[in-house]
Formats: structure tokens, C-alpha cells, sequence
């Protein structure tokens, strides 16, 4: 778009009538928004050079809002001729995404120093000969002190050796943070940016590091948001998930207001080389021990049991569990039978308890019975909802089940058959 719709032939030509009409636009600066996407790279070039204007002198111009897409197969289109040769002392919007490529990273940010909103997306194909460095992406930020949303998404940094204690970048009107790519490339620099104490949105996605890495990154860029910011002070919603090689955390605000629910920061991790169960559960463990406890209302995890009791114990007011991938067994969510408060409840306030791809140790559902029958006494009214690979409960405890909840869900595992010897109906199944 380039204040409307620019069109052009049907077979994807650029002739030479729409050619001169651009070329007469750009010329007396009446174009404010260039918006291209297009996965065919001879016709953005034409148009892209037909807005570059001609000779060595740098020319100024009005445009408010650059966005250009380059999609399609690998493609690696040189846009740094249009940067150097204009100024944009008016552009607060500028997205670059797919196969584009910047010769001189230096040129490019000396004539862009007003961007409230900077989008750099690459597709990974871009030539190595052309990436930038750590120094150069942070003299771009430093560049542009007043940006409010900065986006980096896949796009490979070399590092270039700097000192990072030496260039710290403030960015004092950042409301929303978005990186996504290698930890060795995007940690570097978000490390060196001075970030203010609120932001309205961050998302962390990164691949390639290890246990330790991801601690690292949630100690510092988590862990101060969470504490410090009065939305979480009430009603969080937190979901902290690991599998073999990824791990996760989500924080959520706001349950019972409008909008129904926002989600402001997440961090998610592919570890190199995986990582064993019990240390992805002291991870999330820790992750959790971060985060202030009294406010969760809502708490999805799939941490080793015994680690998950052991937390939410100092969770008085959760209303709904969900737990993910676990195992029921002997004292399953009681209180520590050794200690002072062996008849409270562990979780006075729950209303709900999901359990997805769920297990019973020795296929024996009766610590969940056990557990029902010590959570809803003193009429206290809970739901249930069981599902998922694996699960399945006798028939007989499901009717216990029924009389112990307000409201049961359960969707079994249709590949399965009863097989606890307990079962007065496991003879039966067998057969």
C-alpha cells in the first residue's frame, strides 16, 4: 500500500506508466506509508527502486510507515540502497520481514533515529556476509531511544566481541518486547538493553540453550516484572510446562476483568541436547519460587509430584489445578501426615482439579478416593476432569468419584482395560 493501492499488470509487471507515476510521487514526497508483500522479489525491487531516489545526495522525505514482506522461496534482496540515499526524520513505523538484507547497518541506522515501532523478521536465508552485529543492532536501538515495540524475530547477530558492561541501552518507553531466535544470538543483546520497570508484553521464545541459560534468563527478566508490577499483585494465572526438550512459562493477569484474559510474559526455551525429568522439574521448581505465590488463583504445571505439593503448599488461594503428565500415588496431594497440619486441607480454596494424561501407581485410583474424601468434607463443592492418553478408572471408582465432586468429567482412554487385581470388576475386564 502506498496511501491506497498501487496496481500493476496482470501478469506482474511493472510497466512503465505505473513506474513514472511512482517515481513522480516519491519525488515531491506525497507518499506517507509504504507497505509491500509479495513473494515475487523483480517486482519489490522495482518498486522499492523506483522510490530510491537517484544520484548521491541524500534526500529527506516524509514517510511515516515503512512495512516491507519479502516472502516466498529464499530470497535475499538488497534494500540498502533506498536506506542510504533517504532520510526519514518523520518514520515511527518500520517492519522488515523474510529475505531482505542490509549492506551497511551503519548507513541504515544513521538516517532512521525517530522509530517508535521497529520489526526486524528474518527467514534465516539471509546471506551471512550481511548479518549484523551485537554493536551495530544495539547503535540502532541507542539510535532510536523513544521506540515503544521492538520485535526481533529469527535474525542472526555475529558477535562482535564487545564489552557489554560498556553499552548499556536505555529504552525507557518500551511497552512491548518480542524476541524470538538462537540464545547465542538474541541474549546478547537483550542482556545490554535497560528496560523500564513495566512492561505492558514480553515474550521470550528461545532455541538452543541449556537448563541453566533458561534460569538465567527468567532470573533477570521475569522474576523483577512479576514482583515489582501491582497487575499481579491479584488473580494470576500462571502455566509453568517442560517436556523432554522444551520448557515454558506463562504468566497471566486479570482473570475476573475485561479483557478476560492477558497474557504479558512468556518465556519458552528448546534445550540443546535435552534435559532429564527431575532436572526440568528443579527448574520450573525454582521458576515458581519466584513468582508471588499468595496472588495465583490458577496454576498449570507438570512437575514431578512431590515437587508440586511441596509448592503449592505455600499457594493458599488456588482455585484450579490443572496437572499435566503425572502420577497418582500414596498420599496424593494430602498434607504431610508428619507435621502440624495433618487434617488442613493443602488446598483450602480449590474449586477445580483437572488432571490430563494422568496415572495411577499400580493402577491403584485409591489415593484419589482418598484424597476426595479429605478435600470435599465440611461441604466443600470441587470439579473434576479427567482426560488424555493412558487414563483409566474402574468402573466401581468412578461411582465413588461421582458422589464425592459436584460436577465429573471423564473422557478414558478407549485402548485401555482395567487391570488392578483391587478391582471387583478386574477378572471381569481380563476376560
Amino acid at each position: 500500500m502506498l496511501d491506497g493501492t498501487l496496481g500493476y499488470g496482470r501478469d506482474g509487471s511493472f510497466d512503465g506508466a505505473l513506474r513514472d507515476t511512482l517515481r513522480d510521487r516519491a519525488a515531491r514526497d506525497t507518499i506517507r506509508r509504504v507497505h509491500l508483500r509479495s513473494y515475487d522479489m523483480d517486482l519489490l525491487t522495482a518498486i522499492v527502486s523506483s522510490l530510491t531516489p537517484e544520484g548521491e545526495v541524500v534526500r529527506q522525505n516524509s514517510i511515516e510507515s515503512i512495512d516491507l514482506r519479502i516472502e516466498g522461496p529464499p530470497l535475499n534482496m538488497d534494500i540498502s540502497s533506498y536506506f542510504a540515499r533517504c532520510s526519514f526524520p518523520k518514520l515511527r513505523y518500520l517492519r522488515l520481514s523474510g529475505g531482505f538484507r542490509i549492506s551497511s547497518w551503519d548507513s541504515f541506522k544513521s538516517h532512521i533515529a525517530a522509530l517508535t515501532h521497529l520489526s526486524l523478521i528474518s527467514d534465516n536465508r539471509t546471506l551471512s556476509s550481511t548479518t549484523p552485529t551485537k554493536s551495530q543492532i544495539l547503535s540502532l536501538l541507542a539510535s532510536n531511544p523513544n521506540i515503544r515495540s521492538l520485535v526481533l524475530g529469527s535474525l542472526t547477530i555475529t558477535d562482535d566481541g564487545s564489552d557489554g558492561s560498556a553499552f548499556r541501552v536505555p529504552l525507557r518507553h518500551l511497552e512491548r518486547l518480542y524476541f524470538v531466535g538462537n540464545f547465542r544470538h538474541v541474549f546478547p543483546v537483550l542482556r545490554q538493553l535497560e528496560l523500564p520497570e513495566r512492561l505492558d508484553y514480553m515474550n521470550l521464545e528461545f532455541c538452543g540453550c541449556t537448563l541453566e541459560e533458561v534460569e538465567g534468563a527468567i532470573v533477570l527478566y521475569i522474576q523483577g516484572y512479576l514482583q515489582h508490577d501491582l497487575r499481579f499483585k491479584d488473580r494470576l494465572d500462571i502455566c509453568v510446562h517442560s517436556t523432554t526438550t522444551h520448557v515454558s512459562l506463562q504468566a497471566s493477569y486479570g482473570l475476573d476483568r475485561l479483557p478476560q484474559q492477558n497474557t504479558p510474559y512468556t518465556i519458552k526455551a528448546t534445550l540443546r541436547g535435552g534435559a532429564s525429568k527431575a532436572a526440568r522439574g528443579k527448574l520450573c521448581a525454582d521458576t515458581l519460587a519466584l513468582l508471588p505465590r499468595e496472588s495465583i488463583v490458577r496454576l498449570k504445571t507438570s512437575l514431578p509430584m512431590d515437587a508440586t505439593e511441596e509448592i503449592i503448599s505455600m499457594m493458599l488461594n488456588i482455585e484450579t489445578l490443572y496437572l499435566v503428565d503425572i502420577e497418582v500415588r500414596d498420599g496424593f496431594l494430602m498434607p504431610n501426615q508428619h507435621g502440624q497440619d495433618t487434617h488442613k486441607k493443602l488446598l483450602p480454596s480449590l474449586q477445580r482439579l483437572c488432571l490430563e494424561d494422568v496415572q495411577a501407581e499400580d493402577g491403584d485410583w485409591g489415593p484419589l478416593v482418598t484424597y476426595l474424601t479429605h478435600q470435599t468434607s465440611g461441604n466443600q463443592a470441587i470439579s473434576l476432569k479427567m482426560f488424555g492418553e493412558e487414563v483409566l478408572i474402574c468402573p466401581w471408582v468412578v461411582k465413588q468419584i461421582k458422589h464425592l465432586v459436584g460436577n465429573f468429567v471423564y473422557e478414558p482412554d478407549p485402548d485401555k482395560e482395567c487391570c488392578f487385581e483391587g478391582c471387583p470388576l478386574y477378572s471381569h475386564t481380563r476376560l
